[in-house]
């Protein structure tokens, strides 16, 4: 079977994000013998004309969109992007092919019957898309019909027929290393200084309230064997010359055993001058030995999910960790000299203005002034997270399209705006603040320009630290002054 798949994603902040789940799915596709095309919108200036050509040149028979943000996951001027996505991608598709159109990606996991209706589509595939997208390919080929396959959601004749729970695969082991060079051009990615992107396991056992991914991958830990991810490492390395990797799990070091055993298998596997960086780092799960395998293993930086530096908030929040753990997994990235991006999410539900300087303080005592200080405030509510079901049972009409549209949580004590205005006012005390709702907002010809002055200046620094570097120069010369005077001046009012 023909199958043209299409990276939908089309927003680049931090960076543009390589479709590297996609690429899993295509390799699954060919290993089952179908015809694949791949077709990366990240960087289309013109969707249509690119769409038309894909579909001329390669006469698909089956088309697989995958859908990657609902939104920016703000809490506070949230930016909706399935319009875009909608607009730019799956209305131009419909007009161009008639045949059969099916949706997957993190974003459908989330909400996929509500993004089908959305979209008016026929077809979603929920959670792991490999091996569901296989079977659904060669049903079709068949020509039986899907209904039935497990993580596929149905649409027809405007009516949602099937709505599955999120597939997922038993053994990740049995999956192909794709090789993304040999399905999309990466040079655009390698201007932006985008990683690649691997995982050590899917699953997560955490009980985060604001949190989905034990909704879209369990909560069972599915874990790949260690020796199998650093040699994965070394094969994507050597295949596309891209030398940054991320580790995407949803928290990278739970298990700590399992994570320790990865670090061990790339530390035995040798020096590959390799820069690497994780998200999801889990302060309760910070130990001594931990951070010298990092170190080992080279690490250049990670993001740290603290998300409040306030026992009450941590527990509003579902964490499994305490203002002690944040405090001690900051003094040991630091000891390491592992730079670190921390991961505050405040105004969810509780928030107080004792809290939030309680949280404030904590943080600017574990992070280094070159750390970077990532603050997003309110929290966006999505289907399935426990919040989400504490929500409906409250008040059952807090969500037209069951979250799909931007839903936020209220804080109680306070209001989002108060939240956000206390947190800009602490920010501009701080060079190594960033507010997440607007300064994400970087131009793409800036960001571009950051990485080729780091790269020539300074190539084993995150980027992040170029932002941190212009706050200080500001505030050396006056202008972070003038900034924290006018907004006091201009907010007095709501501030006290």
């Amino acid at each position: 079977m023909r199958i043209l798949l299409i990276n939908a994603n089309r927003f680049k902040h931090p960076w543009p994000v390589i479709p590297f789940g996609l690429m899993c799915v295509a390799s699954v596709l060919e290993r089952a013998g179908h015809a694949i095309r791949v077709l990366d919108l990240c960087f289309s200036r013109n969707c249509l004309r690119d769409l038309r050509t894909a579909i001329a040149e390669h006469q698909p028979e089956l088309v697989g969109v995958s859908i990657r943000n609902i939104d920016n996951s703000a809490g506070y001027n949230t930016l909706f992007l399935l319009e875009q996505t909608r607009n730019e991608v799956i209305i131009p598709l419909k007009q161009l092919f008639p045949g059969p159109i099916v949706i997957g990606g993190p974003a459908v996991g989330i909400s996929g019957a509500e993004i089908l209706e959305f979209m008016d589509l026929p077809y979603a595939i929920r959670g792991d898309g490999e091996l569901a997208m296989a079977e659904l390919a060669n049903l079709l080929a068949q020509g039986r019909d899907p209904l039935g396959l497990p993580g596929l959601v149905i649409r027809r004749g405007g009516q949602l027929l099937q709505d599955s729970p999120p597939s997922r695969v038993p053994d990740l082991n049995g999956l192909p290393t794709p090789n993304p060079g040999r399905y999309i051009d990466l040079k655009p990615y390698r201007a932006f200084n985008s990683p690649l992107q691997v995982q050590t396991k899917r699953g997560c056992a955490l009980d985060c309230t604001y949190c989905t991914y034990n909704e879209i991958e369990g909560r069972r830990y599915r874990l790949r064997d260690p020796e199998l991810v650093a040699r994965e490492i070394h094969d994507l390395t050597a295949a596309t010359g891209i030398e940054h990797v991320e580790f995407t799990d949803s928290t990278f070091n739970v298990p700590l055993k399992h994570c320790k055993e990865v670090l061990r298998a790339l530390v035995r596997l040798g020096n590959m001058n390799l820069k690497m960086r994780t998200m999801g780092l889990n302060p309760g799960f910070v130990d001594e030995e931990l951070v010298d395998l990092m170190q080992k293993a080279g690490f250049m930086e990670v993001d740290l999910g603290a998300e409040a530096g306030s026992e009450a908030m941590l527990r509003s929040l579902g964490k499994n960790f305490n203002k002690e753990d944040v405090l001690r997994a900051g003094r040991l990235l630091q000891e390491k000299n592992i730079p670190v991006t921390w991961y505050l999410l405040v105004g969810a539900p509780g928030e107080t203005r004792e809290t939030l300087r309680e949280t404030f303080d904590t943080v600017n005592k574990a992070a280094s002034k070159w750390d970077l200080i990532n603050v997003g405030v309110g929290v966006r509510v999505y289907r399935g997270a426990p919040m989400a079901r504490d929500m409906l049972a409250e008040n059952p009409h807090c969500t037209a399209d069951n979250f799909l549209r931007p839903v936020h949580c209220k804080p109680g004590a306070l209001s989002l705006e108060q939240v956000k205005l206390l947190t800009k006012q602490e920010a501009l005390k701080h060079p190594n603040y960033f507010m997440y709702d607007e300064d994400e907002n970087t131009p793409e010809l800036v960001l571009r320009m950051g990485v080729a002055l780091l790269k020539l200046f300074a190539p084993n620094q995150p980027l992040f630290r170029l932002h941190i570097l212009l706050r200080t120069i500001q505030k050396c010369l006056g202008i972070g002054l003038v900034k924290r005077k006018l907004f006091a001046w201009r907010y007095r009012a709501r501030l006290q």
